[in-house]
């Protein structure tokens, strides 16, 4: 027991605690702490599997305490050699069977761009121009066989990712020489929330990120004599054509130089590196692409950084640092790692950690001050590049600390066990965030990108309205026109002009669709709404009531009572509603508007805008009180 209670296994123990708690809790969000959304995604995984998920963290840091030795001799007693194109066949064969359902930031607007526009015509261009150039051109090729474009761009991140195994591979046998760290180095860089970039990722980072690690080990390679400097500069030059964000890799390449040779060293690095860039440019051009440079800023985006206030805004700041875990969730322990090494005269004169480093701080220095439209939780891909090099800096400091307690006869030290419980939880986390996007489609619904997400809607209910029945079936007044109770028609918001196809429904009215619900996840998507035509028109608003209806009465599954005394209430609403209950069945779906508490359906004219039938599990995270 004296063994045991060492400040060493406490603290291995104490942080496998604290990893279950996070897997268990969803980082905290199932206990209503909103603030920490790195982790969120668990909420997804059921509460069983996050228990187990906790127990293997606590196991793991159990299993490091007492066999965490028995266990690298069993990865140093490995005999079979699996030749490396085995490794990078499998590895794409994982990325394409596992691909994710789930989108992410600017994903269904960069599908609706490569079906109805071209390179001439994309306004995205410049920001991504080599990957552009790669979509366009992939997409219509897969086009001609039939195929849509979003298996083009997931042929493309697979690929990525197949380049991205190669560099980890790469990288690992190039530094070390003992299996063992050569393992834990590349289960280190494949255990990031980042690797989500080689499931069919459908956006613009997976090839940058992917050639920017591929350089990477080729830096590395020629720091230990094996790669030729014009490959280092070729594969940069590449990267940054794919991404401009690689430019912030591009410093670092200056530990590459000689202080004897480093003027012959700039010029292959300079002329080898705009060899893709001037090739992509001129294949642009030839194509009839617009420069880059115009009205509005580059590629039309006025300000490309943060200035140092808005950078350390805390609110800003603490998405920043969400962001951070979600893509490297041993962040904590790659900084202590670093920064002792840092502190380490034997390491930080070492030329490969200090090209670590640098890749390491321009990539903070991007992550921080880079500029995004999008919310971080939405738009957490356009950091992904960050992730591999935060980690291949810490994790290559940590496996050299504990090679050097090693070699000086240090046996079960504080390095070796957190690399060997780091890496465990890293794999629990990553793999649940893989396991998350491939198990469901998460839609975050947007009302002002509505046309964008019509690819998940199965039905309009606006469509069935003619087989829908309508109870009371008598109109609302005695005119020949203008008195249906119920009616097809459109509302106009007149504070934006927001205008949607609208079902009037003057209370009362109780319309009754037949509904087939989807196998798979599914819900509503409603913009209920009182008539702005009749907000002045006095009355105690209108009850908005969804249900599904049974012999014996009816399964509530929303309600809202909208009033035109506030000032709330004067625009589109919405309303989202879960039928996973009644997933593969035929049922009657139930819209109906009743008068408000007073009984009064004076004035009560009401819509429900926008009535469709997604496919999809809602991501209700980011909706108010989610």
């Amino acid at each position: 027991m004296k063994h045991f209670l060492t400040l060493r296994n406490l603290t291995l123990l104490l942080i496998g605690l604290v990893a279950a708690l996070l897997l268990v809790t969803a980082g905290g969000w199932s206990l209503g702490a909103r603030d920490v959304w790195a982790f969120s995604y668990l909420v997804f995984v059921p509460v069983g599997v996050r228990i187990v998920l906790g127990l293997l963290a606590i196991s793991s840091a159990l299993l490091v305490i007492g066999r965490g030795r028995r266990f690298e001799a069993t990865l140093e007693a490995g005999r079979v050699k699996i030749p490396l194109w085995v490794w990078l066949l499998l590895g794409g064969l994982i990325f394409w069977l596992f691909r994710e359902r789930t989108w992410h930031g600017d994903a269904l607007l960069k599908l609706e761009y490569l079906s109805n526009e071209s390179l001439r015509t994309d306004p995205y261009i410049w920001k991504e121009p080599l990957d552009s150039l790669s979509a366009y051109s992939l997409t219509a090729l897969y086009a001609s066989l039939g195929l849509p474009p979003e298996f083009a761009v997931a042929t493309l991140s697979v690929l990525a990712g197949i380049a991205y195994l190669w560099a980890v591979i790469t990288m690992a046998t190039t530094p070390f020489t003992e299996r063992t760290y050569r393992i834990l180095f590349g289960v280190g860089m494949l255990a990031l929330g980042s690797s989500q970039l080689w499931f069919g990722h459908i956006e613009n980072y997976s090839l940058v990120t992917a050639m920017t690690a591929v350089s990477m080990a080729l830096a590395i390679g020629y720091l230990r004599g094996w790669a030729p400097l014009g490959a280092v500069g070729l594969t940069s030059g590449a990267a940054v054509s794919f991404h401009p964000q690689a430019v912030f890799a591009l410093p670092a390449l200056l530990v590459l130089l000689d202080r004897r040779q480093w003027p012959r060293q700039v010029a292959t690095l300079f002329v080898s590196g705009l060899i893709v860039p001037v090739l992509t440019v001129a294949v642009l051009w030839l194509a009839g692409v617009p420069l880059f440079f115009g009205e509005g800023g580059y590629a039309g985006d006025p300000q490309l950084f943060w200035t140092l206030s808005q950078a350390l805004a805390p609110s800003r700041l603490m998405d920043a640092l969400n962001n951070l875990l979600l893509l490297v969730p041993l962040l904590p322990l790659w900084l202590v790692a670093g920064i002792a090494a840092l502190l380490s005269p034997q390491i930080r004169r070492e030329r490969v950690f200090r090209y670590l480093t640098l890749v390491a701080l321009g990539f903070l220095i991007y992550h921080f001050f880079f500029q995004n439209d999008l919310p971080r939780h939405r738009d957490w891909d356009l950091f992904a590049i960050v992730g591999p090099a935060i980690t291949a800096w810490g994790l290559y400091a940590l496996l050299r600390f504990v090679q050097i307690a090693r070699r000086s006869g240090q046996e079960h030290s504080w390095w070796e066990g957190m690399a060997l419980l780091g890496l465990a939880i890293a794999l629990l986390f990553s793999v649940s965030w893989v396991g998350v996007n491939y198990r469901y489609t998460l839609i975050d619904p947007n009302s002002d990108e509505r046309e964008l997400y019509q690819r998940y809607r199965v039905l309009d209910l606006a469509t069935i309205l003619d087989q829908a029945t309508v109870y009371p079936p008598d109109p609302i007044c005695a005119e020949a026109e203008g008195c249906e109770r119920v009616a097809l028609t459109d509302f106009l918001m007149p504070q934006d002009g927001d205008t949607r196809p609208t079902i009037f429904a003057h209370a009362p009215a109780r319309i009754e669709f037949p509904v087939t619900v989807p196998e798979q996840e599914s819900f509503l998507w409603l913009s209920p709404a009182l008539d702005p035509e009749a907000w002045g028109w006095g009355g105690d608003g209108v009850t908005f009531v969804v249900a599904v209806k049974r012999d014996g009465g009816d399964d509530l599954l929303w309600s809202r009572h909208l009033t035109p005394e506030s000032p709330d209430d004067l625009d589109w609403q919405q309303a989202f509603v879960p039928l996973d209950d009644y997933r593969g069945q035929s049922i009657i779906l139930v819209l109906e508007t009743t008068p408000g508490p007073a009984g009064d359906n004076a004035a009560d004219r009401a819509g429900w805008g926008m009535p469709w039938l997604m496919e999809g599990t809602l991501d209700w995270r980011w909706e108010e009180g989610g």
